[in-house]
């Protein structure tokens, strides 16, 4: 098959996430969770449109992902400033202590993906990417 950019960026993405989902499930995280613990570390407290909008996950989906992972004890959701209808998200020790271990597994994925390639490929090449995103979602945007 031909190396076109949709082929390619799939079936990286699909390879990538098998090996995320495979590391993620041996701590007991389901699809979903990794990226939004990631987010939660990074971000903090936030809400549940801003999770959503961010890891590009429809808000229903959302929902669901959450509501596993407050009974797991990896967030919990706090009302801020008295305002009962803004309920922001949060990690817990737990919660935290899981980002983490799944920002390790990221890292080491992207270690062995960027194996073999010298650092000035590497950030020339996340430099087209993040502009290939930026055309896409401008254009997204304007539909």
């Amino acid at each position: 098959m031909e190396a076109s950019l949709h082929y390619l960026l799939l079936m990286t993405q699909t390879v990538f996430h098998k090996m995320v989902l495979s590391e993620a499930a041996t701590i007991g995280l389901s699809p979903g969770q990794p990226k939004i613990l990631e987010y939660l570390k990074r971000y903090g407290g936030c809400d549940q449109r801003m999770i959503g909008d961010a890891c590009n996950i429809e808000a229903a989906t959302v929902t669901g992902i959450l509501v596993r992972m407050e009974a797991a004890g990896l967030i919990e959701r706090k009302q801020l400033e008295g305002n009962r209808r803004s309920l922001h998200v949060f990690l817990t020790e737990k919660g935290k202590a899981f980002a983490s271990q799944i920002d390790d597994t990221f890292k080491r994925i992207e270690e062995t993906a960027f194996s073999n390639i010298p650092t000035d490929e590497q950030k020339e090449f996340l430099a087209t990417l993040t502009k290939i995103y930026a055309n896409l979602t401008d254009r997204q945007r304007q539909s």
